[in-house]
């Protein structure tokens, strides 16, 4: 006869399992992995001289991604307009800069975007359309963690809090696919139970009810 017995501790949980007259024991431990909150930044100042030759960088850069295809026609636009600008003066060649930087802005709001469904290669994403990566620090009251469950199949999860009133977004998916936003919580905990083993990947943001919401945050783990 099969029966299984689970003691808990503080940092793990023993499972011993007696079959017959074989008995085994196994430790279950959560190890989570390093907080990942990658930023997209352009990091092109308006007094650089150089802008004109860095701003033809990224526009090529992001002309080329596998990541993200931007559109051929938002492309050429803005190679006409650096054209235009490294031949301006003046008052026309500020009004010129002020186009390519809206235009290379939208551009990273799409690379932003892309890099949060695909939280383990952020920060390969970010780099091929020729913008600089900002790791963010978190600045609330917990850290967003995760840990595997007691039971098989089960992450525990615990996202950043804040005083105000919020509510917590979560995103579940293995690697290699894309992220399925789940149920809101008011809490900041949350569990996943029934999943496979392998290598998952957890997103948490803080969603306020006044004010900025907190970043992506991304952790993966591997279950067993």
């Amino acid at each position: 006869m099969k029966s299984v017995f689970v003691v808990l501790r503080k940092k793990f949980a023993v499972v011993f399992v007696k079959n017959g007259f074989m008995n085994f024991s196994f430790v279950l431990m959560g190890t989570p992995s390093a907080i990942h909150i990658i930023t997209a930044v352009l990091a092109i100042e308006d007094t650089d001289p150089s802008r004109g030759s860095k701003a033809l960088a990224v526009v090529t850069a992001c002309g080329t991604s596998t990541f993200v295809v931007i559109p051929i026609g938002t492309i050429t636009s803005l190679l006409a307009l650096i054209t235009a600008f490294n031949s301006a003066t003046g008052a026309v060649k500020k009004a010129k800069w002020l186009l390519i930087k809206a235009g290379l802005k939208a551009m990273m709001r799409i690379f932003q975007t892309q890099m949060d469904n695909v939280p383990a290669d952020a920060e390969a994403c970010c780099l091929s359309g020729g913008f600089k990566v900002k790791k963010v620090a978190i600045k609330q009251e917990q850290v967003f963690s995760i840990s595997q469950g007691t039971l098989s199949g089960t992450i525990d999860c615990i996202g950043n809090t804040s005083k105000k009133d919020h509510c917590h977004d979560w995103l579940l998916g293995q690697a290699g696919s894309p992220m399925v936003r789940m149920r809101p919580t008011p809490a900041s905990k949350k569990q996943f139970t029934g999943l496979a083993p392998g290598t998952w990947i957890v997103q948490h943001q803080l969603i306020l009810a006044n004010g900025d919401d907190g970043p992506f945050e991304t952790l993966t783990i591997d279950l067993i």
